[in-house]
């Protein structure tokens, strides 16, 4: 058995500085632990039993190999409040039959179908943009994934006036969670249905959405329009291939609401990153556009685009890297563990970074600059598995990867075939760890022209 380092304790006194500090700058107190005790640490903290791990291979025995032996955090079941049974906090025989049910969803010629549905919603958000003006790139991002997830899930067969008040209501709603998922006292209070103003706020938001789904789902499974292709209309449709069941009318809200979360949180904020990278990087800015011009030229991008644009994916890729949107992951023993020598108790908490691991010297060279072309390399197939899983991995591996890379592509070739956007000179900003990786600050873009 091998021993594993621990940090030192005064009881109270360290672990208040310590909680305080992790609370504070979660991702720069892990980075320090890890550099003084290795990949492999115990670092309690009040009422848990917490571990870091960012060797990937001991990952991987979590993810994949003894996943059976752990079950999701903390923090996932009081995300129940916000997105219900859904797939992103279901455990065990559940989560594999909700599975099932949404896989054909996110199936790749469906993707392909949601291309132009991506491409009509940033048209639209940007046709206004004019040479000269400053652009909030990252309320911009925002919108568009906003509005390409309302509409892939609910289609053209509701009211825009209905579009427009889920969207405002679910944007205002992930905004409460965030603030309360990421503030242990708001945390607590949220478990113990204690209700000071915000937590109140966000149950009201929660209560109005989920009337106004049910009402939706009511009117799609009285019209039965079996030829619909939007997600609701498809879930609505989906049996279990072992009982013929359909899923439950709470199945299919909670997925809706996993849907928007998954599918606009996180694709936002890594678009953000991905805009605010290019322009402090100017070869690769140069590279991007000149990818953009030679495929697309001045015409809109469409599905077929997809596979033609290397670069633009690699850009993609790399943002992920840097600046992983699902930053942190953590698992639960459910009972005494051993990992590759190390033995972790019954109730332990162990969590990773993959902003922390994805940027591991060991795994990429220079790896903290931002260099699309690593991903042409083909010595980087060689890395370790879990070296880069920034839609996470084993049986729980989000199943939104494909739509995701899909959306990024047409939102990024969109826009860059018609304008070109440049950072201001001396802009910058950090991070902002919430419930997903964001900016400290938006983002604003100058547009210096349009390209005819």
């Amino acid at each position: 058995m091998k021993p594993i380092p621990s940090r030192k304790r005064i009881p109270f006194v360290t672990d208040l500085l310590e909680f305080r500090q992790m609370i504070t700058d979660p991702i720069g107190y892990c980075a320090e632990k890890v550099e003084k005790y290795g990949d492999v640490c115990h670092v309690p903290i009040p009422g848990v039993e917490n571990y870091l791990i960012h060797d990937p291979e001991v990952i991987k025995e979590v993810l994949v190999t003894q996943a059976g032996k752990f079950c999701k955090s903390r923090l996932y079941r009081a995300m129940k409040r916000f997105v219900g049974e859904g797939l992103l906090t279901s455990e065990g025989s559940l989560h594999f039959q909700q599975r099932r049910l949404v896989a054909p969803a996110f199936h790749r010629q469906r993707v392909q179908e949601y291309a132009q549905t991506m491409v009509n919603c940033t048209v639209e958000e940007t046709k206004n943009w004019k040479p000269g003006e400053i652009v909030n790139i990252s309320q911009a991002m925002t919108n568009i994934t906003m509005q390409i997830i309302t509409q892939t899930i609910f289609g053209s067969q509701i009211e825009p006036g209905i579009v427009v008040k889920v969207s405002k209501d679910i944007g205002e709603l992930i905004e409460y969670s965030g603030k309360i998922l990421s503030n242990p006292v708001y945390l607590i209070c949220l478990e113990k249905d204690i209700r000071l103003p915000i937590i109140s706020t966000f149950y009201r938001l929660k209560k109005e959405i989920d009337s106004v789904i049910n009402g939706l789902i009511t009117d799609y499974r009285k019209a039965q329009i079996p030829e619909s292709t939007d997600l609701l209309s498809m879930l609505l449709q989906s049996k279990d291939e072992d009982t013929g069941e359909l899923m439950s009318d709470i199945q299919v809200k909670d997925e809706v609401m996993t849907m928007f979360l998954a599918g606009h949180e996180t694709t936002a904020t890594s678009l953000t990153w991905v805009w605010y990278l290019i322009g402090k990087n100017p070869e690769a800015e140069e590279q991007f556009y000149q990818e953009i011009i030679e495929k697309i030229g001045n015409r809109l991008p469409d599905a077929d685009d997809y596979q033609t644009l290397n670069f633009t994916k690699n850009v993609f890729k790399e943002a992920l890297r840097l600046y992983p949107p699902a930053w942190t992951f953590a698992r639960e023993a459910t009972e005494d563990v051993e990992i590759q020598g190390y033995v972790f108790p019954k109730g332990a908490v162990l969590c990773w970074l993959q902003y922390i691991v994805q940027r591991n010297e060991k795994y990429f060279a220079n790896p903290n600059d931002f260099i699309p072309e690593r991903w042409d390399d083909e010595r980087i197939k060689d890395l370790p598995k879990y070296a880069y899983f920034p839609f996470g991995g084993g049986h729980r591996m989000c199943i939104g990867e494909g739509f995701a890379y899909m959306e990024a592509v047409m939102i990024l070739a969109t826009i860059a075939s018609k304008y070109r956007l440049e950072l201001p000179a001396n802009f910058n900003t950090t991070i902002n760890p919430v419930v997903t990786l964001r900016t400290k600050d938006n983002i604003i873009m100058n547009v210096v022209s349009i390209i005819n």
